[in-house]
């Protein structure tokens, strides 16, 4: 007998708290790839794992926004996340 499987809850959309939540973990984020502590990839994974919803499209879109955006003066990091989510 096959265990029916629980449908996966999406946030729709984010609250005020939800987007200083992200703001918080891609500035973490960032930190971590300035500083040399992480690479990318490292930072990225890290990020996901962070978000209190991480399967909510809504939510990852806003971390990478956020993330993107913190890494203005850092362009090599920045081509290399806009390239690693392009690959998802």
């Amino acid at each position: 007998m096959i265990e029916p499987i629980q449908p996966v809850e999406v946030k729709a959309e984010l609250s005020e708290l939800d987007l200083a939540g992200i703001d918080k973990i891609a500035e973490d984020a960032v930190e971590f790839i300035d500083s040399g502590q992480m690479n990318v990839r490292q930072a990225s994974t890290w990020a996901i794992h962070h978000l209190d919803d991480p399967w909510g499209f809504p939510s990852l879109t806003a971390l990478y926004n956020r993330m993107v955006r913190r890494l203005e003066t850092n362009f090599p990091a920045k081509q290399e996340l806009v390239r690693y989510i392009r690959m998802w």
